[in-house]
């Protein structure tokens, strides 16, 4: 009696599903997510760009009054006249209005205090902000990422214990506090304010910003470790490494290629939002160690009621903060397959 042999329809169907997630498709739904995320991006600007419209208009102070002169030789005529020039007699809507359009062409207005281009004052600030978020996020990274691994490889281990109680403190320090107490402890030791550009020496340079750096990525670095730890130690828990290690497969390679891949995921995550994070925590560590930054130019705008000053400011970070998570959404999306997936099957 002949048997014939069927194919399930189940293979069937998942080899046609392989065909179907090819590269056209895979590329197509990564362009769908980068347009999503772009969207986003844009009502986020939007959104916060508008509040920080709003609110430095809610603030004490008319810097028309300001900049007409000293308050007893001023009328109220050259009050209103040169409110007209700064075009603040306008309503709210139509400041917004002009201002956003024109910043979208990169044009971010005079600053009503200095008189200098407001292009022109970010040019130098945004680098030394630049600098000091790149310094603590690498720093934070090579630091936390090893001690993570070790401490989830030898759990429960008295090094394990210290490093979890360092790290719930620096998730609990605020930076500026950190900023200072460094400040009192290493005064005398280190340079304490002040900054020199790379170009004019590198040894000064790194020297002046290694407390900076440390005070900026003490609570980023504590935040990675201990997020990579609980993803380690969950995954070595998991079904698939316990099968691996039954089936004889080196540890290191257990370690490695399965626990520390598949428990990097979250900790990817939490990089690219802290990444954006960090330019907003350099505005209080700048004004600690009087780094020339765009944290000194915003304290300096809000104190002056100098709008188009602080309005760019906070554009540029928030531009940033959107690029950067967008970058790490769509990495994300690369390295996760399950993204890929619920993407096609939505």
């Amino acid at each position: 009696m002949a048997v014939q042999l069927t194919v399930p329809a189940a293979d069937g169907g998942r080899r046609a599903a392989r065909r179907r997630d090819g590269p056209v498709a895979r590329s197509g739904r990564l362009a769908g997510r980068v347009a999503l995320s772009l969207l986003q991006a844009v009502v986020v600007a939007v959104g916060a760009t508008s509040a920080v419209f709003l609110l430095m208009r809610l603030i004490p102070g008319d810097p028309a009054r300001i900049l007409a002169g000293p308050g007893g030789s001023v009328t109220e005529e050259q009050i209103a006249m040169t409110r007209r020039e700064l075009g603040l007699d306008d309503p709210l809507p139509v400041q917004y209005w002009d201002w956003i359009t024109a910043a979208a062409r990169g044009d971010f207005g005079t600053s009503l205090v200095l008189g200098e281009t407001v292009s022109d004052l970010l040019g130098d600030r945004l680098v030394v902000t630049a600098q000091l978020s790149a310094y603590s996020f690498w720093l934070a990274v090579a630091l936390a990422i090893p001690v993570s691994v070790a401490a989830a490889r030898w759990q429960g281990a008295a090094a394990d214990r210290a490093a979890r109680l360092v790290g719930s403190t620096g998730i609990a320090v605020p930076s500026f506090w950190l900023a200072l107490l460094l400040i009192i402890v290493f005064q005398g030791y280190l340079p304490i304010f002040g900054y020199v550009p790379a170009s004019e020496s590198l040894v000064d340079h790194v020297v002046h910003m290694i407390l900076p750096a440390v005070a900026l990525g003490a609570g980023f670095a504590a935040l990675v470790f201990e997020t990579n730890r609980a993803g380690l130690v969950e995954t070595l828990g998991s079904d698939y490494v316990r099968t691996a290690r039954a089936f004889g497969i080196p540890e290191w390679r257990v370690f490695g290629r399965y626990a520390l891949r598949n428990a990097f995921l979250p900790t990817l995550t939490i990089m690219g939002i802290q990444a954006g994070a960090l330019m907003s925590g350099a505005l209080l560590v700048e004004n600690a160690f009087a780094l020339p930054g765009m944290g000194r130019l915003i304290v300096q705008g809000v104190l002056s009621r100098d709008y188009p000053v602080v309005q760019a400011c906070i554009l540029v970070i928030v531009v940033i903060f959107v690029v950067v998570n967008l970058l790490m959404d769509v990495i994300y999306a690369l390295v996760d397959p399950r993204v890929r997936r619920s993407r096609g099957r939505a």
